[in-house]
């Protein structure tokens, strides 16, 4: 590999990051697809992460911070950690010591979407509600917490 391409797959990582964090996986993967070799990727990693750049703890808190504002639950939050290549046992210990109240962010998550109205629901449209809330990923404990808390309000 040319001095030149190493240049410029030193500074692709660089202004990736400059925009968000990104774990040693997707930095990984990001620079294996403009044409890095492996060895190298994992050579420029190794130096971004002796700088500090590259943080896995911190992209795991980043990314957990993320989906909790997004209104999701446990389960797809755990989902998506793999598919992002995020440490599922960090982020498992960082959940606990965040000590997360799923029902709060499924009540949250329930009224953001069909605000107070206190009405009752027939089959089909409870259905769909808790369809929507099981995508986004709570329990059906969770879900029929938030419905009973809006049915209160």
């Amino acid at each position: 590999m040319e001095d030149k391409e190493k240049q410029k797959l030193k500074n692709y990582a660089i202004w990736l990051l400059s925009r968000q964090e990104y774990s040693r996986k997707m930095l990984s993967d990001k620079l294996l697809l403009k044409g890095a070799s492996i060895e190298y990727a994992d050579e420029l990693i190794e130096w971004l992460s002796e700088l500090g750049y590259v943080d896995d703890a911190r992209h795991c808190e980043s990314f957990l911070n993320r989906q909790l504002a997004k209104g999701l639950g446990e389960k797809r939050i755990l989902m998506e950690a793999t598919k992002k290549g995020v440490e599922r046992t960090y982020l498992l210990q960082l959940i606990e010591e965040k000590e997360v109240d799923w029902y709060d962010i499924a009540q949250q998550t329930y009224e953001k979407k069909y605000g107070c109205a206190n009405n009752k629901l027939d089959y089909q449209e409870k259905s769909k509600r808790v369809r929507y809330m099981m995508y986004r990923g709570f329990s059906y404990d969770q879900i029929d917490f938030a419905i009973q808390a809006q049915n209160e309000n």
